[in-house]
């Protein structure tokens, strides 16, 4: 990208292709970057996958490409740019902060038993509260939104519910007993994503540029947002999306 920016000629067209794949992004190695994002929580500096930054006539084309991402990064940030397209990529984290969990037992009396996703790196703490975890991260669910497990659609009369798990233990493999988690409307087969307070960065994040148009782009996770665009004009989106991978996504 400097090199970019060094050679660029007033009024030219600059392509940057990624031939199709995946793509892994990790915070090792990762520009770093102070940003004050709205409505985002205010932690810097951020770890940054692609920081395009006073760019002009910049096409991004993934191409169909996968970018996916570790750690607690922002996947891509365009600022003080000028006729920008980026187009044609998804973005996903490889071990979503969010914890998914499915209800398996739930007693008036004796709380829930819930049954963490396949994918999801847990662990019961010392202070025996169930807390996830990956690449240079450690997450406490505070909050989760409770979903139909057959349906996917969100369960009748709830919005945000608490999660409490303190006095968690295991009672079988990848199976927890949360003995104060009580909830009647959770019934067995519920899937609850839980989630903590942080919201630290958005999946693509826009500021003080003129003339962006994102083009059949695809977030399918983001740990805030997943766009934010401030202080900028003329926004064009395109087939851009925030969402699944598919019906075959097992999440919800």
């Amino acid at each position: 990208l400097p090199k970019i920016k060094a050679e660029y000629k007033e009024g030219e067209k600059v392509i940057l292709r990624f031939p199709e794949g995946r793509y892994e992004f990790h915070e090792k190695g990762a520009a770093v970057r102070e940003y004050y994002i709205s409505n985002h929580d205010q932690t810097n500096p951020k770890k940054v996958g692609i920081a395009l930054e006073d760019m002009k006539n910049l096409t991004l084309d993934g191409q169909g490409s996968e970018f996916v991402f570790h750690g607690r990064m922002l996947p891509v940030s365009l600022l003080r740019s000028e006729n920008c397209l980026l187009k044609n990529f998804s973005i996903d984290f490889e071990n979503p902060h969010i914890a998914q969990v499915k209800i398996v037992e739930n007693d008036p009396q004796d709380g829930i038993v819930f049954e963490p996703a396949p994918w999801v790196d847990y662990r019961i703490a010392k202070d025996s509260i169930f807390e996830a975890y990956g690449e240079g991260w450690t997450m406490r669910h505070s909050w989760g939104i409770a979903f139909d497990g057959d349906t996917k659609h969100l369960v009748y009369n709830t919005s945000d519910i608490g999660c409490p798990t303190k006095g968690a233990s295991g009672v079988a493999p990848r199976r927890i007993h949360a003995p104060g988690w009580k909830d009647a409307r959770l019934v067995p087969g519920t899937v609850v994503a839980m989630r903590g307070w942080g919201c630290p960065t958005p999946g693509i994040f826009l500021s003080h540029d003129v003339n962006t148009t994102i083009e059949n782009v695809k977030v399918h996770y983001a740990e805030g947002m997943g766009l934010l665009a401030q202080l900028c004009e003329n926004i064009t989106l395109e087939k851009f999306g925030v969402c699944l991978k598919g019906d075959a996504d097992p999440r919800y």
